[in-house]
């Protein structure tokens, strides 16, 4: 009877040593995969700590190439074209006949206008002389040299017009751009050629408002060209512009070293380079740290473990850093690497190393 009792109370207990044992398993397991779950919430970043430091603000643009002067020519008078006297890539002298017009009606149109210049001066004369012995009156005197003024103007026009004809270039240079064709017909303000003058070349460029702050007329500048590694060229501040365009950026003109910008054409991208003799104490800080565009820049900095987003003010490029204006101190940690899986509030661990 006893062995009766205790089967039941055994089988009971093992029951409940069982249940007790699958509950431990399952909380175990539970905080376990909790655990991973954080860990993987948090994301590995580098950073540094931004401190304030001495330097030059030298500071690089990106500049692009061109002629002392760059000129669309159009045409100031309609005809056909009947004849052409250099193509692209030609080099032209100031005044080289360019593009021959048809001047047929024009030199005709000259030709009497000349005529009637000739014919009413003559009358002017005879009229002075008849004048002068009581022979015409004043009004008879003042309206035939009315006459005569007005066929001067009308001859005057007319070569004008026939000179027109025959387009020469109005600067030298190159022609990089031909648009007419013989045969075809040109309206005035039918653009004819792009020419530029690459006797003298200059790189132009924007800077910030701080960056012309540092910047004067004559100021020596160096150069450097991807096509040609190694080389440097120098050149001189020729324009700072005093007005600023729609990005709130001012141009500035660099006329290049003529003997050292051999090989550099209009059109090619370079690098300009202005140097500082000033120094200044502030914040750099890497700038591949710098989220967004300049104008709208922002970092990630550490703070108790989160990373918390916080807009900047950005200065100048200086090297591969870039100065800060505002937004930040000393002491912040900045986070520099590691920033494609960082978001506002995001839980982050730093492993510098």
């Amino acid at each position: 009877m006893k062995r009766k009792v205790y089967l039941p109370i055994t089988i009971v207990l093992a029951i409940g040593l069982i249940v007790l044992v699958l509950v431990l398993n399952k909380k175990a397991t539970t905080a376990k995969t909790q655990g991973l779950l954080a860990d993987q919430s948090v994301v590995a970043v580098r950073t540094e700590v931004v401190s304030e430091s001495d330097y030059t603000a030298d500071f690089t643009a990106n500049g692009l190439v061109a002629g002392v002067r760059d000129l669309s020519f159009v045409s100031g008078l309609g005809g056909r074209v009947v004849s052409i006297h250099a193509g692209e890539s030609d080099r032209v002298s100031k005044g080289q006949l360019l593009v021959q017009l048809d001047a047929e009606t024009l030199r005709a149109d000259a030709e009497a206008s000349r005529v009637a210049y000739e014919a009413a001066k003559k009358d002017y004369e005879r009229f002075q002389q008849a004048h002068s012995q009581g022979g015409v009156t004043d009004q008879q005197l003042s309206t035939m040299h009315a006459q005569m003024v007005a066929a001067e103007g009308r001859y005057v026009s007319s070569r004008s017009r026939l000179a027109d004809a025959s387009v020469k270039a109005p600067i030298s240079g190159k022609i990089y751009k031909r648009y007419v064709e013989v045969g075809s017909y040109v309206n005035p303000g039918t653009k004819l050629f792009d020419i530029v003058d690459d006797s003298q070349l200059k790189a132009s460029c924007f800077v910030t408002e701080h960056q012309r702050l540092q910047l004067t007329k004559g100021q020596t500048v160096t150069i450097e060209s991807e096509l040609y590694p190694g080389q440097t060229i120098t050149g001189r501040i020729s324009m700072v512009g005093d007005k600023a365009n729609h990005t709130l950026a001012f141009p500035v003109d660099v006329m290049l070293d003529k003997e050292k910008a051999e090989g550099l054409r209009p059109g090619m991208y370079v690098s300009v380079s202005f140097g500082s003799q000033q120094e200044t104490h502030g914040v750099l800080i890497p700038r591949r740290s710098i989220v967004g565009s300049v104008k709208d820049a922002h970092v990630y900095v550490v703070e108790q473990g989160l990373a918390k987003q916080r807009p900047i003010t950005a200065g100048s490029l200086i090297g591969d850093r870039v100065e800060v204006l505002n937004g930040l101190q000393a002491g912040d940690s900045v986070i520099v690497g590691g920033l494609i899986n960082v978001s506002d509030g995001l839980p982050v661990k730093t492993i510098n190393k």
